[in-house]
């Protein structure tokens, strides 16, 4: 699915040549005009992310048919919003309906910027130079449908999903390109939210790959997603070996479009540190403390 989806936005995007901005005089701006002189993004250009025009968001939006697919779910009145008001970070939003956030379908916040990385054994020199677009939020929902036994609820979530993650991130990821930064990065804040991500994202630290790898080599052929999502939530997944807790934590994610980032994860250094830790992993889901803190607590969000 991953690698078709690549080609599909591959094509769709080599289609959206120059002449997306023809009709805007602010594309005629230099570099120097749309960067500032710290890194931030001029708001005044009226540019998302210093590059995008709003007639270009109009395009991709029609190009993508987001509206079409969205109203097929229910969703009615909808618009969308880009707030440019920060230099550094950049919002977008679509609603359905009134501007409230009851009414929120999408937020996607966005900024470039250069990682925070930990300290690190591993060889980190050619990451730290680097400037990522990255995710500081994303939220893709339904405020019309509920929850059900065939869609349960996740940890925080508010409404069901839209089922359109993949597509999403398609599109950043070469919107990351064409702003000419080094990937996409995020730092997931929940356990299954990092499993839906690593399907092309990979952490940076290979410990946390090697934990979520063996989360979806061996819980995820067992378990279902709600179990795995409810499971980290609620601390009740353990090391077989020990019995003790295993302990995950938001940790920085990248989805590279540089060679050079790339080359970090192909080194065998990574390699290397990845295996040492994923050979030693057996881990498994406490199911009765789990239905035990899931019964006490209930869905959180």
């Amino acid at each position: 699915m991953a690698a078709r989806l690549r080609k599909k936005y591959d094509r769709i995007f080599k289609e959206m040549t120059s002449l997306e901005f023809q009709n805007s005089r602010d594309f005629n701006l230099s570099e120097e005009d749309i960067l500032a002189e710290s890194g931030g993004i001029r708001h005044q250009t009226n540019l998302f992310l210093g590059y995008y025009h709003p007639k270009t968001i109009d395009l991709y939006l029609k190009k993508f048919h987001v509206f079409e697919y969205l109203s097929t779910l229910g969703l009615k009145n909808l618009k969308y919003v880009l707030d440019l008001a920060d230099s550094y970070e950049h919002k977008f939003c679509i609603y359905s309906g009134k501007y409230e956030d009851s009414k929120k379908v999408v937020e996607i916040v966005l900024r470039k910027k250069g990682l925070e990385l930990e300290d690190s054994p591993l060889n980190t020199s050619g990451l730290k130079d680097a400037e990522f677009l990255y995710v500081e939020w994303l939220l893709l929902q339904n405020p019309e449908k509920q929850f059900s036994l065939r869609r349960p609820r996740l940890p925080g979530q508010v409404y069901p999903g839209l089922r359109i993650g993949d597509h999403v991130m398609e599109i950043l990821y070469h919107m990351a390109e064409r702003i000419r930064t080094s990937g996409l990065a995020n730092t997931p804040n929940y356990l299954h939210t990092a499993v839906l991500f690593s399907k092309e994202f990979l952490f940076i630290d290979p410990a946390m790959e090697a934990i979520n790898q063996a989360i979806k080599g061996y819980l995820m052929k067992h378990y279902s997603l709600w179990t795995i999502a409810w499971a980290g939530y609620f601390n009740c997944i353990y090391h077989l070996d020990t019995g003790k807790p295993l302990e995950w934590k938001p940790s920085l994610m990248v989805l590279p479009t540089s060679d050079e980032i790339k080359n970090y994860f192909d080194s065998k250094e990574y390699k290397n540190s990845y295996r040492q830790y994923k050979d030693k992993l057996r881990i498994e889901v406490d199911r009765d403390k789990l239905m035990t803190k899931y019964k006490e607590e209930g869905d959180v969000t």
